[in-house]
């Protein structure tokens, strides 16, 4: 007992110092955002504030409407693989921002928080090559690391056929760990400046290490008993059993968990998740009483989330209004309109028995879609992708209307939880340039980004948006924002690049775009606009970096991370530095 119980003390010890190390390394980053006295109430509590009619934040009106609604906004399309740019939209189409009036009271801007990406670049594009199953090489050795001190304490100097107790040892030494990491108000996220979601890849893993030791565990006593003989009578034994009960709980945790399930039935993989990780806490406890101090560390874990979660909840009514063009459901929630980052995401869960039987318990995340702080209240664009999103889709359709025939939306009790996520640290109006890569929905991210950095006070100055998506009639809803963003009044210079990859077999007429937006068939040219980010950025003046935010399918992120590392060093070491940020679906 005494060398399993200084083998995993020693191995918890390790773990903790290397959760350690990424927290000092990202102190630099938290000090320059959190020099910002704004961030210390920015992206931690949703809330309302009153925002004068004279606020410099933009007032982007999202309810998209067009002059001539029986026209589409795309006029004949050339398929011959040019960019298609038009004059500006009408006078009536313009959403002006609202001038700053004082140019000395605008806030200071940091220096750029210093990040390895920014100075060691080949390093930094090699850790994230993608090398297996989508996971970075800087994933992979984290995760190697935490295999190989995991597999050195468990059979250092022991058998597991004639020494089965360590197994069960230390698979309970990382009970506190599984938990943790599991958490949305994740303690290890905020120490190390990430969103509990870009951890979920070290909570699987540690699952399944547990998994693996349980059995390994079960086994080796199993093979001890029979060739004693006893194994009947010790099958008997209450503690036997209640080991038996959580072995049972992490089998069913780790069969549900697979991509499989996920994909599936997704309430199955939570339903398992809640009714098992309860059950196995008390079944540890009761198989064997040294498991009691990491249960009551794991409790207290799961217990102060859910505390925060409570704290962070808000329950109000929101406004549904359906998007067909871009099979998007826009929820407006206009009592919430402060508190987040661009960048973040809530959950949201609908309390209408119109989502269906059970469709008022699930709980899905949405990036917020446009900036705090403005009279309009949150918005979350919700892609219709699945049975939950459809069903909310159908909702946003059986919209009320007006007195003037006009679509007011439908009203719906909602319950919002976040915000979460986002880029940690990292302050986007830190750097010199910016190029946002999203594919469909992924729009939200971008949106929520680029207005957030054309409202503050930086020294931004390109940003292009590079927006995939499958039909052209997509960009229809959005045009009135892109005409916001991309106007000249302001000193960040915004472009938009529209590709499109389904086939137009008709022509429309009369064709509005803003100047600055441009539609091509195809898929982007990743390493070419990369390229010209970053040659602008420098032709503008800027050397504090170019922040690549990437949001969409994996596929879409893998192909962004590569192009990145395959960029023109000197290009990079010139601009100051590429810093690249992922958000993808399906985590």
């Amino acid at each position: 007992m005494g060398l399993d119980d200084d083998l995993i003390y020693h191995a918890d010890i390790l773990i903790f110092g290397i959760i350690l190390i990424f927290t000092f390394a990202s102190l630099p980053r938290a000090y320059a955002r959190f020099s910002h006295r704004s961030e210390w109430s920015q992206g931690h509590l949703l809330r309302s504030m009153m925002v004068p009619f004279s606020s410099t934040k933009p007032r982007a009106n999202l309810n998209f409407t067009l002059s001539h609604p029986e026209k589409s906004p795309f006029g004949d399309f050339d398929h011959g693989g040019s960019s298609i740019t038009c004059a500006a939209l009408p006078s009536q189409h313009r959403i002006n921002l609202a001038h700053i009036s004082d140019e000395k009271a605008l806030p200071k801007v940091p220096n750029r928080d210093p990040t390895v990406s920014s100075i060691w670049h080949p390093i930094a594009s090699m850790l994230r090559s993608r090398v297996h199953d989508n996971y970075s090489v800087n994933q992979v050795l984290l995760m190697l690391a935490y295999i190989t001190i995991i597999f050195y304490v468990s059979f250092y100097k022991s058998d597991p056929f004639t020494d089965p107790h360590r197994a069960g040892f230390v698979i309970t030494s990382q009970i506190p760990f599984v938990y943790a990491l599991a958490t949305k108000n994740n303690i290890i996220g905020m120490m190390v400046g990430v969103g509990y979601e870009k951890l979920n890849f070290l909570h699987r893993l540690v699952g399944r290490l547990m998994v693996i030791g349980a059995n390994v565990h079960f086994i080796g006593y199993v093979y001890k008993w029979s060739l004693a003989g006893d194994i009947y009578q010790n099958l008997a034994k209450d503690f036997v059993r209640w080991g038996i009960v959580a072995l049972v709980c992490l089998d069913l945790l780790g069969f549900c968990s697979t991509e499989y399930v996920r994909s599936k039935s997704y309430n199955l993989f939570i339903a398992s998740h809640v009714v098992s990780l309860i059950i196995f806490l008390f079944a540890a406890c009761y198989h064997e009483p040294a498991c009691v101090p990491y249960v009551v560390a794991a409790c207290v874990f799961y217990i102060l989330d859910h505390i925060i979660r409570a704290v962070k909840t808000r329950v109000t009514t929101a406004k549904l209004r359906p998007l067909p063009e871009l099979g998007i459901t826009r929820v407006e929630v206009p009592s919430i309109n402060a508190g987040w980052r661009a960048g973040q995401h809530v959950r949201l869960r609908v309390l209408s028995s119109s989502m269906g039987w059970w469709g008022w318990t699930e709980v899905h995340p949405f990036t917020i879609a446009n900036v705090a702080e403005t009279s309009e209240g949150m918005v979350l664009m919700c892609k219709k992708t699945g049975r939950w999103t459809g069903s909310l889709f159908s909702m946003a359709q059986s919209a009320s209307y007006g007195e003037n025939g006009m679509e007011v939306g439908r009203d719906v009790r909602v319950m919002v939880d976040g915000p979460y996520g986002g880029v940690g640290h990292t302050m986007m109006s830190n750097y010199s340039g910016a190029m946002f890569v999203v594919g469909g929905s992924g729009i939200s991210f971008a949106l929520s980004a680029v207005s957030d950095l054309v409202q503050a006070a930086t020294d931004m100055k390109v940003i292009d948006i590079i927006w995939s998506i499958k039909d052209p009639s997509s960009l229809t809803p959005l045009l009135p924002l892109f005409a916001t963003l991309v106007q000249k009044n302001s000193s960040t210079r915004v472009n938009v690049h529209v590709f499109y990859t389904r086939a137009i077999s008709t022509t429309f007429d009369g064709m509005y775009l803003p100047q600055g937006v441009t539609i091509l068939p195809g898929r982007p040219k990743l390493e070419m606009l990369l390229d010209a980010a970053i040659t602008n950025t420098m032709a503008a003046g800027g050397s504090n970096g170019v922040f690549v935010g990437v949001c969409g399918p994996v596929s879409l992120a893998t192909t962004t991370a590569r192009v990145v590392k395959n960029s023109d060093v000197r290009l990079c070491t010139a601009v100051g530095g590429v810093k690249l940020h992922e958000e993808t679906f399906g985590w």
